[in-house]
């Protein structure tokens, strides 16, 4: 089995962020509600002005810095597609698509292939059918408390340090949140609502959907049997698993980062619009600033890995046979479950499941 070098902390959690947007988004609303609740004397905030991002792909080509992040991705088993036929003996096929969970008209908009495979589907299977109902998905962050608030006497500048304040503070203050309202969330939820774009955030807000939303939606629209492979809670239980002080760690790198998140998701979309998934993560490594992971611990570093990505995937194989046994599904995961060798292509085909690229 090809191993990859380990990647830092920061790197991996954004490439996992637009796979996790839903909830994220969730995150973002009910800090908003808690900055409200904290001090209703401040004035009201003025949303940030959408600025698109530049994808730094082009730069790290003509700098020569891509080479070795290709190399990294070339070594991946299934690191190119985004969609997969899957077939058995006597079964009609089904098809995996691997997402980004934005409202991005370009992600939206999918490929005629994958369009063709949703239109001749008999069923429809997505991540979480949580998605579609916001209510529940704000309803799962509030109903567990212990993994989004610090535990009891701790504060989060007691958990950050005042090094650490004296940055995160005038980032969340020129976005029109007080100190008052984080101080008793754990580092991990803070950092989380800071890491999505204004323009994704703000179309979100005018009611864009995002893919796994539209597909859904596609589906009920036609009457088709709509599954989920695992609930909110699951997915929130997997941000909140970095021990405190690696998630002090990251939200200090992520706020030295708010400036560059759009030219960081541009970068992520131009890869992934192109197939490469997995280079999404080695490329955004390189793009990002030097030192930014340089004192985080590579053990908890593929922990979170271990349970962001892998364990995910190992849960969502074993729930999706069954789907797969019926026929004719079409299944739309994020992108990020389709390479490696613990990714849903190579589980499949362990399987017994014959799978080849479609795309």
């Amino acid at each position: 089995m090809t191993k990859r070098p380990p990647r830092g902390l920061l790197p991996a959690i954004l490439s996992a962020l637009p796979h996790l947007f839903p909830l994220l988004l969730c995150i973002a609303l009910l800090m908003a509600a808690a900055v409200s609740e904290a001090d209703a004397a401040e004035p009201e905030a003025t949303a940030p002005a959408c600025r698109a991002g530049r994808s730094l792909v082009p730069d790290l080509v003509a700098s020569g810095e891509m080479a070795g992040p290709e190399r990294e991705a070339a070594a991946i088993a299934n690191g190119e597609g985004r969609l997969f036929r899957i077939e058995r003996e006597g079964l009609k096929p089904s098809f995996l698509f691997g997402t980004m969970h934005l409202s991005d008209p370009r992600i939206v908009d999918l490929p005629d292939a994958a369009d063709r495979a949703l239109d001749g589907a008999d069923g429809v299977v997505i991540e979480t059918t949580d998605v579609l109902d916001p209510a529940r998905m704000g309803a799962t962050l509030l109903s567990r408390a212990d993994l989004t608030t610090l535990p009891a006497g701790q504060t989060l500048a007691g958990v950050v340090g005042e090094d650490g304040m004296a940055r995160i503070v005038p980032v969340l203050e020129a976005r029109g949140t007080p100190p008052a309202a984080i101080a008793r969330l754990q580092p991990w939820f803070v950092a989380a609502g800071l890491l999505m774009t204004d323009c994704e955030t703000q179309r979100a807000a005018q009611g864009a959907k995002v893919l796994d939303v539209a597909i859904a939606e596609r589906a009920a629209a036609a009457a088709k049997p709509l599954d989920g492979l695992e609930t909110a809670a699951e997915q929130l239980e997997a941000l909140a698993s970095m021990p405190l002080d690696l998630q002090a760690d990251n939200l200090v790198a992520s706020v030295a980062l708010v400036d560059r998140m759009p030219d960081l998701f541009e970068t992520m979309i131009d890869i992934y619009l192109k197939g490469q998934i997995a280079l999404i993560g080695p490329a955004t490594e390189k793009a990002l600033p030097s030192g930014t992971d340089a004192a985080t611990a590579v053990a908890v570093t593929q922990a979170f890995e271990d349970r962001v990505v892998h364990r995910r995937n190992a849960l969502m194989a074993e729930r999706l046979q069954p789907l797969l046994a019926k026929g004719g599904r079409f299944v739309a995961v994020g992108a990020l479950h389709l390479p490696g060798e613990t990714g849903l292509v190579a589980a499949l085909r362990r399987a017994g499941w014959t799978v080849a690229r479609a795309d």
